[in-house]
């Protein structure tokens, strides 16, 4: 018994709530649940709480830090012959599952974080995605294996580089990218100079992840590659959602073919012909 609750005492639940540091409107939900109803209810129809009371609170604020749901508790309490110990076990287990999926959550957060450390706001939608990206990435490294050579799914995941050298990369990427999309926010041309210069560094990263193992592909390999973006739909929209606005893509593709329009002319691919 609690040592502040004196025998056969009644409490109204502004008292309750106060002896037992639960708020009035927790009281009032477990009342609705059919968890913990007052015992006591006087001729004007006024409802008090009793020592006996106490007990049931007491037992649902155990259970509800062991974590148990409200249903399993009103279950529990229901039929109290139930072999707790039992319970427990199965419940370490699933806190035990909880626990590893907060670590992935947390895990996943951390790594966010750094992804977009310095690149100011980010849009909800955008981070949304990316976080959607480290969620199911090994769903996705599955998804593209059965799309084109593993070599080129293991240099598109960066496999064999340390986690920092991996951060690093994928942290340039997003730099350019939201810069990209500022830029475009902006009103700028494609064609313009600050655009192209942000498209020389994105296709620069990406040759340095891909052109040994493209190098190295026969030529019915690089249809397979070529066939994904080709064909409608053949891109899974769940696993690999669409991070920019179709305004957005029309923006970065002419941004990147007149980038690559500039290496050609400083090869020499493209000559006046006036």
């Amino acid at each position: 018994m609690d040592p502040h609750m004196q025998p056969n005492q009644k409490y109204a639940i502004g008292a309750f709530a106060k002896l037992t540091g639960v708020t009035e409107r927790a009281l009032r939900y477990y009342d609705r649940k059919g968890l913990l109803a007052p015992s006591i209810r006087n001729e004007h129809g006024h409802r008090f709480y009793t020592e006996q009371d106490l007990l049931q609170l007491q037992k649902i604020l155990t259970l509800k830090y062991l974590d148990f749901s409200l249903e399993e508790i009103g279950s529990y309490l229901e039929r109290p012959e139930v072999d707790l110990q039992h319970s427990l076990a199965a419940q370490y287990e699933m806190l035990q599952q909880k626990q590893r999926q907060l670590e992935r959550v947390m895990e996943t957060i951390s790594r966010m974080r750094k992804l977009v450390e310095g690149a100011g706001k980010v849009d909800s939608h955008l981070l949304l995605v990316f976080i959607h990206s480290i969620q199911h990435e090994e769903v996705q490294k599955q998804w593209l294996s059965r799309q084109m050579p593993s070599s080129v799914v293991d240099a598109i995941y960066m496999k064999g580089m340390s986690k920092e050298e991996r951060l690093e990369q994928e942290k340039q990427m997003i730099a350019i990218l939201l810069r990209m999309k500022e830029l475009h926010k902006q009103g700028m041309e494609p064609s313009d100079e600050k655009v192209a210069a942000m498209g020389v560094e994105m296709l620069f990263l990406l040759e340095s992840l891909l052109s040994t193992v493209i190098k190295g592909l026969c030529e019915q390999e690089l249809a397979q590659i070529e066939a994904i973006g080709n064909i409608e739909g053949s891109i899974d929209p769940f696993l690999f959602p669409n991070a920019f606005t179709k305004e957005e893509e029309v923006f970065f593709a002419s941004a990147f073919e007149h980038v690559e329009a500039l290496k050609k002319l400083a090869r020499g691919d493209v000559r006046d012909e006036g």
